[in-house]
């Protein structure tokens, strides 16, 4: 008797090897569909769209620099320094941003497959040229065409002259992909609508974005708004103003009341999957998001300031003014380079290694280059600071898969561990060949819950593999046992794990704590029901 329990102890043991094994490998296979799944949808975006990247307007204004050549010694040729170009902003000092979404995972399909997709309307009412800009602008001051600033050396000597091409200068609006951007947005500036279009040259290398041009009287009012008020006339286009005192207008521009704002309204229709996030530029800027779906998941550099989750839908809404300034100074510096030679990279695209979105797009680079002569030889990159949401899924078959199977081999030692009971406390002859059995029975379980999970919800996926094999084992345990109680009771136990590792899995925050309690109350139980046994006595 003792021989014939060891060695069935021993065949439990390994039941419960091979049964880890085949759990790998069935863990393997999630990993691959996963994996394919993931492959699916990012073919969805590289035919479609990708997940949107917005980064809050600002207008931008081509600069050319040219260097004044210099000789140590007379008569003889002094080296000439190429003339560079380089892009300077101006950032609104008001944007209140809006953004009303709906989510839809029904729009890109691929057989099982979906891609959560989003559209909506993007607002942004942008006020420019309070008294937090007038510094900057009285800096860029010229005429109405092009200013030319010429800087001194110590001994009096021209060194550069600087080229600003007011006539040239775009409000941009970059978009990560343009291909979201089904129909140009409508632009108000000032309560005049004008037309927006894709760039035929772009002003900014390796940033994807819409562009406006500024209309002359726009221009007047940004260079010099005292103007439009003290109806001055205009400066001939084209000529040099060496005389304009800008200490003078300087002072000027920073009183409010001389100010007229300039009041730009931007609705950009938009289309993304998965992720939108929004990068924050100017003096204050605030985001409101509104959107149908009831499972938003917050990314970025920034959680929001206020949320409301319902069954309808979320609102949140944003206002970092940490990130806004730093935003400022990186793109600023960035464009500001010789030649372009900082890149601005959007990196809102699938992260296949990971298995998700990467939201991190317009990362902001923690040594920003301050000096852009810094730069002239080498070319750098910058990825600015966003926040904003990410559209997950509620019902991830394969995360909640892989889940359950980490109970699995719990599972399987509660069956064997109750067929063992029954044969030592009841007397019931259990041969190993129908131990294997079982087992194979509650394997299968896992084989027809991914592929069901992938066809249906996961809880009906569930629910219809654990009554099938909780079915199967129960009429087979009435032969096994003799008997229908004892068939009932071991039916009844089976069904009540089954139930209470699906409870553990739907509570995402307590599954680990709730995996303890429920282990420590089995051993409790087997404890319990085997008080009184005598081993020694059975073996």
């Amino acid at each position: 008797m003792q021989k014939t329990l060891l060695t069935k102890l021993s065949i439990i043991i390994g039941l419960c090897i091979v049964c880890s094994i085949g759990l790998t490998m069935i863990s393997d296979i999630i990993y691959e569909r996963q994996y394919y799944a993931e492959s699916v949808i990012k073919e969805i975006t590289q035919q479609h769209v990708n997940p949107q990247e917005v980064i809050n307007p600002f207008i931008a204004i081509p600069t050319t620099v040219t260097s004044a050549c210099q000789s140590d010694t007379p008569n003889i040729k002094g080296k000439c320094e190429p003339s560079y170009s380089k892009i300077e902003t101006v950032f609104a000092t008001q944007t209140q941003a809006t953004q009303n979404l709906k989510v839809n995972t029904d729009t890109y399909k691929r057989g099982i497959y979906s891609a959560t997709s989003y559209e909506g309307q993007l607002t942004f009412d942008q006020s420019y040229m309070s008294a937090d800009n007038a510094d900057k602008t009285a800096t860029l001051l010229g005429n109405d065409s092009e200013s030319v600033t010429t800087s001194l050396n110590t001994d009096k000597t021209p060194l550069a002259k600087t080229i600003i091409h007011w006539n040239k200068a775009k409000l941009i609006i970059p978009v990560s992909d343009l291909r979201g951007v089904a129909t140009l947005p409508t632009i108000t500036i000032n309560q005049k609508s004008i037309k927006a279009h894709y760039p035929q040259i772009p002003m900014i290398d390796n940033l994807t974005y819409v562009e406006v041009a500024i209309p002359k009287d726009v221009l007047d009012q940004l260079i010099n708004p005292t103007r439009q008020q003290n109806k001055e006339p205009r400066v001939v286009a084209g000529s040099i103003n060496t005389d304009l005192n800008k200490s003078e207008v300087s002072s000027k521009l920073s009183n409010p009341r001389d100010n007229q704002a300039l009041n730009i309204v931007i609705d950009l229709p938009l289309v993304g999957i998965s992720n939108l996030t929004t990068v924050p530029t100017g003096q204050n800027f605030t985001l409101s998001m509104h959107s149908d779906w009831q499972t938003p998941n917050f990314i970025g550099k920034a959680l929001p300031n206020t949320k409301s989750i319902t069954a309808v839908g979320f609102d949140a809404s944003w206002q970092n003014q940490y990130l806004t300034v730093a935003n400022n100074q990186y793109l600023s510096q960035c464009l500001s380079a010789p030649n372009h030679q900082c890149t601005v990279i959007s990196e809102s695209t699938l992260n296949t290694d990971s298995h998700s979105y990467n939201p991190n797009s317009f990362e902001a680079s923690r040594n920003p280059t301050t000096d852009s002569a810094a730069v002239a030889g080498s070319n750098q990159s910058v990825l600015l600071n966003s926040f904003g949401v990410s559209f997950a899924s509620p019902n991830d078959v394969y995360l909640q898969t892989e889940r359950a199977m980490k109970y699995a081999l719990l599972l399987m030692l509660v069956s064997f561990g109750t067929f063992f009971l029954f044969e030592v406390l009841k007397s019931s002859r259990i041969h190993p060949i129908q131990y294997l059995l079982v087992g194979c029975a509650l394997f299968v379980f896992y084989i027809l819950l991914l592929p069901l999970a992938e066809q249906i919800a996961f809880w009906q996926a569930y629910m219809v593999a654990a009554s099938a094999c909780v079915g199967l084992i129960g009429w087979y345990s009435y032969y096994v046992f003799g008997g229908f109680k004892r068939a009932l009771i071991f039916t009844a136990t089976l069904a009540g794990l089954y139930a209470a590792f699906f409870g553990i899995l739907s509570t995402e925050d307590l599954n680990l704590l709730l995996g303890a309690i429920f282990c420590f109350v089995i051993l409790a139980c087997v404890m319990v029901m085997t008080r009184k046994l005598d081993w020694y006595k059975v073996t």
